[in-house]
């Protein structure tokens, strides 16, 4: 278990861990995200759950489980299952059993079958379900992140009345030892792995964004390690974190070297709409500023979940590539990583402007 000493650096308040009562702001919202790897069975669990922007006291779901070859089950559910231990939607439940120690996630319902490249290039058609379960149980391996108190939160914005502000959103993050067990096809699988959680509240729109990139990563000797970078205009915000695991504090850093981030000279339809088919994504490399000197951190993508994010922060399965006004394709992949001469796993997190993409088949 993680030292107490070390689990907090940013002094956050536990009770920020359970949701928080709706508030009258416009684009005001709260999401929480899950994301757990288990690389030797090449299985992924992908769960975003949201405040629905039509009432918030409806939360959205949107679920994605990850097989090898490929493959993926799909779906989203809404509901007003939440409770004060957390969100819950139909069949998806989410409860915090011990603030920024352990959280419990378990589904028990339908998904729709597709895959990485269906779901990269089209909206999600209506499609035969299957029945699936997650029992999940998300462990801290690193200490808690708090964006809104670390530097890297000064440039971030939201949009109110066409203005532009500073962000007042509340951001936090951890990355997790993730074990339980996963069903599809009556089959069991015993799930152990790595992955990555964040919760925020607050006023959102993606509007000023341009692109962003997300890098989370957990490692079998209690490594972890964060880095975003996130373009805003001409702006481009990075850095995050790194975690020894040695008995030394989290460490704040930021990267010398990362994969290109998108900007509005990138021309229209010019990137792969499936990461897999996007060589300065697929195989890529970090090079950070750390207390020790530069260090190396490669990835390679192994599986992608791509949604479609509209104006304020509505969330479809798939990407619609002829979706006429300014929307995102978010990209969830399950990485392999590398750091140090130790192989680990994660989460990948690509965001990209829709105009920026151009339809992929399958990458050799």
């Amino acid at each position: 278990m993680l030292d107490t000493a070390l689990l907090n650096p940013f002094g956050i308040d536990p009770r920020d861990e359970l949701p928080h009562p709706p508030e009258d702001k416009p684009n005001w919202t709260e999401y929480y995200y899950f994301f757990g790897f288990d690389r030797q069975t090449d299985h992924a669990v992908s769960v975003h759950i949201g405040r629905e922007p039509t009432d918030p006291d409806i939360w959205r779901a949107v679920i994605g489980i990850y097989s090898p070859g490929g493959k993926l089950l799909v779906g989203r559910y809404f509901g007003r299952d939440g409770a004060i231990d957390g969100p819950g939607a139909g069949p998806m439940r989410v409860r915090c059993q011990e603030p920024m120690r352990r959280w419990a996630l378990s589904f028990d319902g339908l998904l729709e079958q597709s895959d990485r490249v269906a779901l990269s290039n089209r909206p999600h058609p209506s499609a035969i379900a299957a029945l699936a379960k997650f029992d999940l149980v998300f462990e801290g391996a690193a200490p808690m992140w708090d964006l809104g108190k670390s530097d890297l939160s000064k440039g971030f914005v939201f949009v109110v009345d066409d203005t532009r502000e500073e962000s007042k959103s509340h951001h936090w993050e951890q990355i997790c030892k993730v074990h339980g067990s996963l069903t599809l096809g009556g089959k069991t699988l015993a799930f152990s792995g790595g992955g990555n959680r964040d919760h925020s509240f607050g006023p959102r729109d993606y509007t000023p964004m341009v692109s962003s990139m997300w890098v989370n990563a957990y490692f079998p000797s209690g490594k972890a390690l964060m880095l975003m970078g996130t373009r805003v205009g001409p702006f481009f915000i990075q850095g995050g974190y790194v975690f020894r695991n040695d008995g030394s504090p989290l460490e704040t850093v930021r990267f010398i070297e990362a994969p290109a981030g998108d900007g509005d000279a990138t021309p229209p339809a010019s990137i792969p709409a499936d990461p897999l088919a996007d060589p300065a994504r697929r195989h890529f490399r970090v090079v950070v500023a750390t207390a020790a000197g530069e260090e190396i951190i490669t990835g390679e993508l192994t599986h992608a979940l791509s949604s479609t994010n509209l104006s304020p922060n509505h969330e479809l399965l798939g990407t619609d590539l002829a979706f006429p006004g300014k929307g995102f394709q978010f990209c969830e992949c399950p990485t392999r990583y590398s750091w140090n001469g130790e192989e680990g796993m994660g989460h990948f997190e690509r965001i990209t402007q829709l105009r920026f993409l151009h339809e992929t088949g399958t990458p050799s």
